[in-house]
């Protein structure tokens, strides 16, 4: 099932996600306290999304489709955006001319600027290989193509679901903030 016995570890803190982000729902008075543990597991979820596109958790392909999902919902993106961006494009240019998540395409200086816009630039230059990858795994239709729309499907329904049950719980205004 597991190809490595230490991904017991990683499973086990996967599966605080749903928990505290319930948390969030069943007790609103505790969002302050529950807000930096949530900002810690959603940067978890990147690490882990960024992992499973590295070396997947299990040694089924099925397993490995239901945790990107998984992971995909938590991470708030789907989790085969790591592969065009990351495996195929940062690894091969790693942070040189032609690296759609280079750091320095501001400028090379460390400073609030160059972090600010970071995310904004590297989200547009992302763009294009995320959706050459998707046009290349639809033109070959079958699985990866499967996976990946229903990764979007996941992270969108998800979401929209869990606004829902905040304003079934709590109302219109309180549910829109938990």
């Amino acid at each position: 099932m597991l190809r490595y016995t230490s991904d017991i570890r990683t499973l086990l803190w996967a599966a605080a996600f749903p928990v505290v982000a319930l948390a969030h729902y069943a007790r609103p008075e505790l969002c302050g306290y529950l807000a930096p543990v949530s900002l810690y597991l959603g940067f978890c979820s990147g690490v882990f999304s960024h992992n499973q596109n590295h070396c997947p958790t299990f040694k089924g392909k099925r397993l490995n489709a239901i945790y990107a999902a998984y992971l995909s919902f938590f991470y708030g993106y789907p989790t085969f955006g790591w592969i065009p961006t990351h495996n195929l494009n940062h690894h091969k240019f790693v942070n040189k001319a032609g690296d759609a998540t280079i750091t320095w395409r501001i400028s090379r200086e460390n400073n609030l600027w160059t972090a600010f816009s970071y995310f904004f630039l590297s989200v547009y230059h992302q763009a294009e290989p995320i959706q050459s990858y998707i046009r290349k795994a639809r033109g070959k239709g079958g699985t990866l193509f499967r996976q990946i729309m229903t990764q979007y499907a996941v992270v969108a329904l998800g979401h929209v679901a869990m606004l829902a049950l905040g304003v079934w719980l709590h109302g219109w205004a309180r549910g829109f903030l938990v």
